[in-house]
């Protein structure tokens, strides 16, 4: 099963990844030099901002699987491939 998720996970990562690549492509599509300059700079800016949301994403999917689904975080841990105490940390946000 793991493998299988694994290679599910990698599927979709991919797919989020190549979105994100194409929405960051528009910076290309601005014409005017000086304003495509700024624009990437704020992008560059805010982007370390952004970098929660997935985070917040992993975090919902574990409190799903340990709350609703009632999995602990040993078996958690196999399905996200990782150790129960990381398992642990992600649901409490660590």
């Amino acid at each position: 099963m793991a493998d299988e998720v694994d290679e599910r996970a990698r599927a979709e990562a991919d797919r989020v990844l190549e979105a994100v690549r194409d929405a960051l492509r528009l910076l290309e599509g601005i014409e005017d030099t000086a304003v495509r300059a700024v624009a990437a700079g704020l992008v560059l800016r805010e982007w370390a901002g952004e970098k929660g949301l997935p985070k917040a994403i992993r975090q919902q999917a574990v409190a799903v699987m340990h709350e609703q689904y009632g999995m602990d975080f040993p078996e958690i841990a196999v399905v996200i491939g990782t150790d129960r105490s990381r398992a642990w940390k992600v649901w409490k946000g660590m």
